[in-house]
């Protein structure tokens, strides 16, 4: 008799129709809803990829901020970086550049 009633509470408690709108419910926000699991998971990846481009963005930005401050103030420096970034000569001077494979 113990088993039969076990059996026949677990039974009544699956034919609950709470119960039975409850587990339609979360199965309809966790894979059928727009903003379902997986989106979330997406947009949470996002998110974090974009707060990563924030801080090597900002770090790209104060990096030009000094450049930008060192040439108005230093020449040889921007001789230098005419140089070795633009491939700038002199007058009379040839220039060869070596392309590392």
């Amino acid at each position: 008799m113990n088993y039969r009633n076990k059996i026949q509470r677990i039974k009544s408690i699956f034919l609950d129709p709470y119960f039975i709108a409850t587990i339609l419910f979360a199965l309809w926000m966790l894979f059928f809803d727009d903003q379902n699991v997986f989106e979330q998971y997406k947009l949470y990846k996002r998110c974090q990829k974009l707060q990563t481009d924030i801080t090597h963005y900002t770090l790209q930005i104060q990096q030009i901020k000094k450049e930008k401050k060192a040439l108005v103030h230093n020449i040889d420096f921007l001789e230098q970086l005419a140089r070795e970034k633009y491939y700038m000569k002199r007058e009379k001077e040839d220039l060869y550049i070596i392309i590392r494979e």
